[in-house]
């Protein structure tokens, strides 16, 4: 039951990604977006991160917005560290709590747009500055479901 309500969240996420891709396409075209939309219909919903965390930011972010192109800004440019507390990616470091980082195929990455596996291919995994996997704060109680 678990496995369903994940898939049926990851097809949600992606449709409302979808729609915000093309409508943000329809009304500036050639910015570069486009680009994006174009992997996004050819992958399908592959590019999408199969982490339950990752999968709560984007759709954070693109619900974050009253139009496309707040929501298609914020999903470019947002940092995990400045995403709202209740969905950033925290880890625990000794005494402190860090901003956890997305490593996907060996490249440390730390906004929002790094969660997606444009190529529908490579997935990705919560790591420190230097790629250790990590575990993030929420997930230390619960099953971990990867990246």
């Amino acid at each position: 039951m678990h496995r369903v309500l994940i898939e049926a969240k990851d097809l949600n996420t992606y449709k409302k990604l979808l729609r915000t891709l093309g409508e943000y396409t329809d009304k500036f075209p050639s910015t570069g977006v486009d680009k994006y939309f174009k992997q996004a219909l050819e992958n399908g919903k592959k590019i999408m991160p199969k982490n339950k965390r990752a999968l709560e930011i984007i759709d954070s972010v693109l619900r974050g917005s009253d139009s496309a192109p707040g929501a298609v800004q914020q999903f470019l440019n947002i940092r995990f560290a400045d995403l709202p507390i209740e969905v950033r990616p925290l880890y625990k470091e000794g005494n402190r709590k860090v901003v956890a980082f997305w490593d996907k195929g060996g490249v440390v990455q730390d906004k929002v747009l790094g969660l997606i596996a444009w190529d529908g291919k490579s997935a990705g995994f919560w790591s420190d500055a230097d790629g250790k996997k990590v575990t993030l704060l929420q997930d230390m109680d619960t099953e971990n479901t990867g990246g």
